[in-house]
This record gives structure tokens, C-alpha cells and sequence, in this order.
């Protein structure tokens, strides 16, 4: 299996987040290919429309997203469509506000042990847990990491690898009304499968602004409280159908 390749997804305005981003993959003696990220402040609405939709927005998500967001989401399938006109297998994406473990110098080999298992087919596996913990079931030990699965998938697109398929499968999911890191838990509807990777070695560092909150802050969007109570309710039901199906 050829080395995977990392992709750093970037503002063009956001170099001083380059630099420590750079520095800290630099340390581990790793390079990688940059994307420049979508900046949602100069987003149009004919780009916007193309690939997000206001009304499956406004149905099953409590608030609308902001520019920022929407950005967010369209950096990352920039990213998955990078992979897919690459030649490699899959592919480690990173944001750029992220602190490294000296053991994600060492992904390459569990990933390369994952070909020859039974786990061979996998879509997306996480990298990080920077916001709420997740309880996860072990699947796989691999030296000295842990393929895990999820009954919910941590929150959080800061580091996570992608297959081939699974970059298919998420950039079939046209048009997005979700955070990108929201709509990979709702596993069912993309069809794209979430597992982690223990110990985390991708961190958010909380050294920058937040780009997505320099474009709008979404805490400031009203919100729909009954689109989230029913949109909790069906993510359980359904959650728990899709794991007595796996």
C-alpha cells in the first residue's frame, strides 16, 4: 500500500494557521498537500444552491447554517474529490487548527494491516474526539491502536481518514443540510460507515479563531426546538435500527 497522503484544508487568508499546522507535521517528519478551503465570505448563491438546500434545512435541522458552515462542508468534499482524482486508496484529512500525537507518524502500518481483514472494506475512521466523549466497542487490535466502532460517532472533522468509497459515498450526499461532521452520524443517510481510531492522535489546538465563526457565529441563529426534539427522536430510532441491522 502506497504511503497515504494528507490533505491540509486551509484558507488562502489563514496563513498564520498554515505555518503551525506546517510546523507540527513537519515535526513528524511527514509533508502534505494542501486545499485551499472554500471561504464563505465570498460565496455565491448560484454555488451555494449547486450544493445545499435551505428547505431539507429549514425541515430537519434546527438552525439555519451559516456561510461559514456551508463552507466548511464544501472544503471537505473538495477534499474527498481530491482523493478520488488521485491514484491512492484513501487519504488522511486534516483542518488546519489541529495539534498531533508523536504516534500519527505511525498510522500508516494499522491502516495497511486493516487490507488484510475483515475490516478491509471501511469507509471513514476518526482520528479525533475534540468535543464530547463517545462511547466506542472495541473491533480490531492493531499493535498498538484500536479499531473501535461508535453507537454515535464523535462530533468534529478535524482529522479522520477516508477511503475511496467512503469519499463516494459522501459526496453522493447532494444537497447537504447538516454540518459535515453532524451528517457523518447520520451514517444510514450517507451510507458512509464511521469507526475510530485509539488512541486519538488529531486534536483541535484552540490557538486560532475559529474561521467558521469569523464568518458568522452560529449561536447567534434562531432556533427551531421542535425540529430538534423530532430530530433527536428519529436519530435514536433509527440509530438503533442501523447498528441491529450491522
Amino acid at each position: 500500500m502506497s504511503p497515504l497522503p494528507i490533505f491540509l484544508i486551509n484558507l488562502d487568508r489563514s496563513p498564520h494557521r498554515l505555518q503551525d499546522a506546517n510546523k507540527s507535521i513537519a515535526e513528524l517528519g511527514l509533508k502534505f498537500e494542501r486545499i485551499s478551503a472554500v471561504d464563505g465570505r465570498t460565496l455565491s448563491n448560484s454555488e451555494i444552491s449547486a450544493v445545499y438546500s435551505h428547505e431539507l434545512n429549514n425541515r430537519y435541522y434546527h438552525y439555519d447554517l451559516t456561510l461559514g458552515e456551508i463552507a466548511c462542508y464544501m472544503s471537505h468534499r473538495k477534499a474527498w474529490q481530491t482523493l478520488l482524482e488521485s491514484e491512492h486508496a484513501a487519504a488522511i484529512i486534516l483542518e488546519d487548527d489541529i495539534v498531533l500525537d508523536p504516534q500519527f507518524a505511525q498510522l500508516q502500518k494499522p491502516i495497511a494491516d486493516l487490507a488484510d481483514s475483515p475490516f478491509s472494506d471501511w469507509d471513514v475512521i476518526k482520528l479525533a474526539q475534540p468535543f464530547k466523549h463517545k462511547e466506542s466497542r472495541l473491533l480490531k487490535t492493531i499493535g498498538e491502536f484500536q479499531l473501535v466502532e461508535y453507537d454515535k460517532p464523535p462530533m468534529g472533522g478535524c482529522g479522520y481518514l477516508i477511503s475511496r468509497q467512503g469519499a463516494k459515498k459522501l459526496l453522493s450526499r447532494v444537497p447537504f443540510f447538516r454540518p459535515v461532521d453532524v451528517d457523518m452520524q447520520w451514517q444510514w443517510e450517507t451510507g458512509a460507515h464511521v469507526l475510530g481510531l485509539l488512541p486519538y492522535t488529531v486534536d483541535n489546538s484552540h490557538t486560532h479563531e475559529s474561521d467558521i465563526f469569523s464568518v458568522a457565529n452560529r449561536h447567534e441563529n434562531s432556533r427551531r426546538k421542535w425540529v430538534r426534539i423530532k430530530e433527536l427522536w428519529r436519530f435514536f430510532w433509527q440509530n438503533r435500527h442501523y447498528h441491529s441491522k450491522r
